[in-house]
């Protein structure tokens, strides 16, 4: 069952790795959500030292912002995993793969981690991260700019190589939504 704790801001740890990026006017965003209605989703930590798992970019918006930290207070909601430091990224990445938004190039640092550490075998890591053996071996290459038959290779939206030429991602079409209005 999974509980919800606060945990005091100054007690939790930003971990030295990490595979997300936000760009700056998500953050603007995110800091403007935090500053209005607080933390509406839990951080995930680890139980054993509070090193953050998901949730770094809420707790670097309240640690910068004076304005937001007065409003949120000195604690935040955290549900606490059990688990070592190799789950807790393989868990990071699960999560943040989910949503779409991983850096290639630190995933990439991640997984080579993890199947150095010997704990999850490259088919383990494949279906945890629903990646394709293509998928995983470029990311296990010491430089991710490397092309691999990057002609000849559909990838998942879940991250395409900036190389990847026109018609390389997976065929499933995506709509962009139009702002409303004649004048955007």
């Amino acid at each position: 069952m999974m509980e919800i704790e606060l945990v005091k801001i100054d007690d939790l740890v930003i971990p030295d790795w990490q595979a997300t990026y936000i760009l700056r006017p998500d953050m603007v965003t995110l800091a403007s959500s935090i500053k209005q209605y607080g933390i509406l989703s839990p951080l995930l930590v680890r139980r054993a030292d509070n090193l953050i798992i998901d949730g770094t970019q809420r707790i670097r918006i309240i640690s910068g912002n004076r304005h937001i930290s007065k409003e949120v207070g000195p604690s935040v909601p955290v549900v606490k995993v059990d688990c070592d430091k190799i789950d807790a990224m393989l868990i990071h990445a699960q999560v943040n793969r989910g949503r779409g938004s991983l850096v290639a190039k630190n995933l990439s640092k991640i997984i080579r981690e993890i199947i150095r550490s010997r704990k999850y075998s490259q088919n383990d890591l494949e279906r945890a991260l629903a990646m394709k053996s293509v998928e995983f071996d470029l990311m296990m290459e010491s430089t991710i700019i490397k092309q691999r038959d990057i002609q000849n290779y559909n990838y998942s939206r879940a991250w395409v190589p900036i190389e990847a030429p026109v018609g390389t991602v997976d065929p499933t079409p995506m709509s962009i939504e139009s702002p409303p209005g004649d004048d955007r």
